[in-house]
């Protein structure tokens, strides 16, 4: 491992955060001298990405004048890649490059046959995708009600109660402002009542809104019901005649 490469080759732009860390793999392996021969299974698996994408990446390094790839013979007259890094002269084509620094889009010149295609790490999936949009929703919607609860504990509407009424104005479409509460508060001011029993008023009756002028108290069919007759009352039998057979 040189750590002069290294350094040099964090500071090569490179336009891909996935081809970066290929480059610095490269340096990690490399000599002073900037040779090194991994294998492309290797890189892959040291980088976390497929065989291809490694192929791809280390393609677009050569392209972009960073590496020099070489052909390399082994003791047993095999033939493997051998690269010498260019750090401090690469980079002449970047720019070119960097148009097509989406994998797939760089021509592959030593692999024609292979198809290239982007590994799920480079790509977030839809679902990932869906999982963070419901974390993004869930968050607004809680800090939404937190500002709802604030707002009507300033008007007295609090706990349990303050819960109920967030679900029943959600459930008629009515969203909880300061202007919506001044104007039950005025109302509820002209009826004489406080706002939270106001708030339990609109609840039990399916009401949206109140007006002081509606029929807001309870009717004679909801109130408790009454003897005719009052248990101090005597008025009822006075000046009756009361007729008793048998006598």
């Amino acid at each position: 491992m040189s750590m002069l490469l290294m350094v040099k080759a964090m500071q090569c732009k490179v336009g891909n955060a996935t081809r970066k860390l290929v480059l610095l793999k490269l340096a990690d392996n490399a000599s002073d001298g900037g040779v090194c021969f991994p294998s492309y299974q290797h890189i892959a698996d040291q980088c976390e990405i497929s065989r291809r994408s490694a192929i791809s990446h280390i393609d677009a390094l050569i392209e972009m004048g960073w590496v020099e790839k070489k052909e390399r013979k082994t003791k047993e007259g095999n033939t493997s890649n051998l690269y010498i890094l260019r750090l401090e002269q690469g980079g002449e084509n970047t720019a070119s490059s960097s148009e097509n620094s989406s994998l797939g889009g760089v021509n592959n010149l030593h692999h024609p046959s292979e198809n290239i295609s982007p590994t799920p790490s480079e790509n977030i999936s839809p679902r990932t995708s869906h999982s963070i949009n419901q974390s993004i929703n869930h968050k607004k919607t809680m800090q939404k009600k937190s500002t709802a609860l604030t707002l009507l504990a300033q008007f007295g509407i609090t706990e349990q109660l303050a819960e109920d009424f967030i679900t029943h104005r959600k459930a008629k479409k009515a969203p909880i402002t300061k202007t919506a509460l001044e104007r039950l508060q005025k109302q509820a001011d002209l009826a004489g009542l406080p706002l939270a029993e106001v708030a339990e008023i609109m609840i039990e009756r399916g009401w949206r809104g109140f007006k002081a002028g509606w029929d807001w108290q309870e009717t004679p069919q909801n109130r408790s019901k009454k003897s005719k007759f009052d248990d101090n009352d005597d008025s009822w039998w006075r000046g009756k005649t009361i007729e008793i057979r048998g006598f």
